[in-house]
Parts: C-alpha cells; sequence; structure tokens
C-alpha cells in the first residue's frame, strides 16, 4: 500500500533541500527515504530513478525562478535583461547544483526551461530582429549569468557548505602578495576595495551594463528608432 505521505512532490521536495545542502552528490534515495521516514524503495513508485529525480528537481527550482510573465511585451528589452541576468543569479545562489544540472541537455531544454527561452526570445523581438539572432542573444545572456554564477557558486560545487572566494585576485588587490614583475598586475596590488572585480552580485550588476551595451551598439539603428 502506498504511503499516502509520499508523493513526487515531497521527494522533489527532500532531494532539492539534500542538494542544496550537500551537493548533488549526496542525493541518495535511501538519504530522501530516510529523511521523509519511509523505505528507500518506496519512492521508486513515484520516481524512476536518480536521473529522473533530477530532471523533476531542475523543473522544480526553474519554475520557482521563472522570468516575470507580466513582463511579456514589455518593449524595455536593456530592463528586461537586466530582469533576467537577477533572476537566473538568484536561482544559482540558491541552488548552486542546478549549473551542473544545466550542464546536461535533458535537464537544461526542458518544458519550464523553455518558457524562459522564449520570454528571452520575446525580448529581443523588440529590437526588430529575426528569431535565429534573438536566438542567439538569448543564448548570449544565460552564458554571461551561467559563468558569474559558476565564479560566485564554484567553491560549493566542489565543497558543499565551503564559503567561497569569488575572486581569486582578492589577495593581490589586497595587497597580501608579492609585488608582481608585470606593470599591470602591479597596478592592482593594494588598491583596497574593488568590488565590481571581488563582489559577484557587483560584477554581474557592472556586466550586463556592458552586454546591453554591446548589444545596443550592434542594433543601434533599431533602438534608436524607438526612442
Amino acid at each position: 500500500m502506498t504511503d499516502p505521505r509520499l508523493t513526487l512532490e515531497s521527494i522533489v521536495a527532500q532531494a532539492i533541500t539534500i542538494a542544496d545542502s550537500d551537493g548533488l552528490a549526496g542525493v541518495s534515495m535511501r538519504k530522501i527515504a530516510d529523511a521523509l521516514g519511509v523505505g528507500a524503495m518506496s519512492l521508486y513508485r513515484h520516481v524512476a530513478d536518480k536521473d529522473a529525480l533530477l530532471v523533476e528537481m531542475t523543473a522544480e527550482v526553474t519554475r520557482r525562478f521563472a522570468y516575470p510573465q507580466e513582463m511579456m511585451g514589455d518593449p524595455d528589452w536593456r530592463t528586461r535583461v537586466r530582469v533576467a541576468v537577477e533572476y537566473d543569479f538568484n536561482l544559482y545562489s540558491t541552488h548552486p547544483w542546478v549549473l551542473l544540472a544545466y550542464a546536461v541537455p535533458r535537464n537544461g531544454m526542458q518544458p519550464e526551461t523553455l518558457v524562459c527561452f522564449d520570454w528571452l526570445l520575446e525580448t529581443f523581438s523588440h529590437l526588430g530582429v529575426p528569431v535565429p539572432e534573438a536566438a542567439e542573444l538569448a543564448f548570449q545572456v544565460w552564458s554571461y549569468s551561467q559563468g558569474v554564477g559558476l565564479g560566485a557558486v564554484g567553491g560549493q560545487l566542489v565543497s558543499p557548505g565551503a564559503r567561497t572566494d569569488f575572486s581569486g585576485l582578492s589577495e593581490l588587490i589586497d595587497g597580501n602578495v608579492g609585488v608582481p614583475e608585470s606593470p599591470r598586475l602591479a597596478a592592482l596590488v593594494g588598491v583596497g576595495d574593488l568590488p565590481q572585480v571581488t563582489n559577484p552580485r557587483e560584477v554581474i550588476v557592472k556586466g550586463v551594463e556592458i552586454l546591453c551595451d554591446g548589444i545596443a551598439r550592434r542594433y543601434a539603428s533599431a533602438t534608436d528608432s524607438r526612442r
């Protein structure tokens, strides 16, 4: 007889909790079952295996950080890119393991992800570009947010629970290393606070503006006509 307390939703929720604290390697059917107070074999009535579970976990956290549908149709593409990158960064900061999950096509292009992709396609349609070109821009946005996200949470992916030092340049900038031979590196020694390099939140805010500046310049005629 099926335990009425056990549902796919409860299994996925517990698996996400474990992955957030212990990483994907820490997720096991036994650990999930113990946390839910059920037998491990009972989980297989709801999910085929760990791979299928990861698909469900990825879909769930993607839904939680879906781009705001109320912005669909808004022609302010630049603001929408900022919003998309912020949502992505918050997702990666909350659930670091999803960066690894997205690297697998089966997880990375689910219906929930395609909803977000379509949101970006509609965003860039306001530049007057064809859909294939809008898709190229959307992937550039995702590549950027995933790159900064990986830098921000990479330490946790390697060692779950570890404190992450986002920038390997911190010691250099703080003046805690010898002066390098390169005059360009030497110019960074001891400059003190440089959040646009060492703080991931600042990096992503500054970087998205640079990204948008490049897009705006590439499509200057389209953006000018919409002012």
